[in-house]
């Protein structure tokens, strides 16, 4: 496995389970320092980081619920501390992974849905981005990668309206971003993963299940070190001329 990393330092949010996890094992394998953040799985994310250990990376795990400022900025001010404050403040790679989701129809959806969604799929990755550009300007190199969803391209199912809202913003928040960011040797992408394994899918079987699964072209469902992959290219020097590209990982659904 390439080392290309080394020497970074990396943020993934969300990384106590599924697509984050991922990330951030790969991330580490390719020779990244990881800082691997949770909401309330402590314990999920302490495994995450011995495993990462295990392998001979390095990853601290930093709690920190993105639902509220206060936990963003308790993020932020890990990255000076992190590793011993070995990295002086700076932050190579991030990547916006964390993500919240309610389903049912939107006309029964609580009045508080709509923070719920937009404070975490939207607030907190514009604020830690915010605050990475500037760290990452100060070296002229940086990485921002936001995953969204296939769902920020198309809405091909219902009862995740206000989920879609999000991933359409991040969608553009994204594009938006990579020009004003760009000259600054700052690239930022998306990447948009379609129906992935993982345990918060609906379960095999079920008729949801087998309905995302139909919307697929090479029938079935993606698995989580697939997405690792394109956000490992897209936090790689080979990346350096993709900027502004929302790569969409989803077995074909929204072809």
């Amino acid at each position: 496995m390439s080392k290309s990393l080394e020497n970074k330092l990396a943020l993934v949010t969300g990384s106590s389970r599924g697509i984050g996890a991922a990330v951030a094992a790969r991330l580490a394998r390719n020779g990244a320092s990881v800082i691997v953040n949770y909401a309330s799985s402590a314990d999920r994310a302490d495994a995450v980081v011995r495993e990462i250990r295990s392998a001979g990376g390095e990853a601290e795990a930093i709690g920190a619920d993105l639902a509220g400022m206060d936990g963003v900025r308790t993020l932020i001010a890990s990255i000076d501390t992190a590793f011993g404050g070995r990295f002086g403040g700076q932050l190579d790679i991030l990547v916006n992974n964390a993500g919240t989701v309610d389903y049912g129809p939107f006309l029964e959806q609580p009045d508080d849905s709509y923070d719920k969604h937009f404070n975490v799929n939207v607030r907190a990755p514009i604020a830690l981005a915010k605050e990475a550009g500037k760290r990452m300007a100060k070296a002229g190199w940086g990485r921002i990668i936001n995953v969204g969803s296939a769902f920020g391209e198309a809405a091909p199912l219902g009862g995740v309206t206000l989920y879609i809202a999000t991933k359409f913003a991040l969608h553009g928040f994204t594009r938006g971003l990579s020009r004003e960011l760009g000259p600054l040797g700052i690239t930022v992408n998306g990447v948009q993963p379609g129906p992935i394994d993982t345990d918060l899918s609906p379960n095999e079987g079920t008729d949801a299940h087998a309905t995302m699964v139909k919307l697929t072209s090479v029938g079935r469902f993606g698995k989580v070190d697939e997405i690792a992959a394109a956000v490992a290219y897209l936090a790689s020097q080979e990346a350096s001329f993709t900027n502004g590209e929302n790569l969409t990982v989803d077995g074909g659904w929204n072809a």
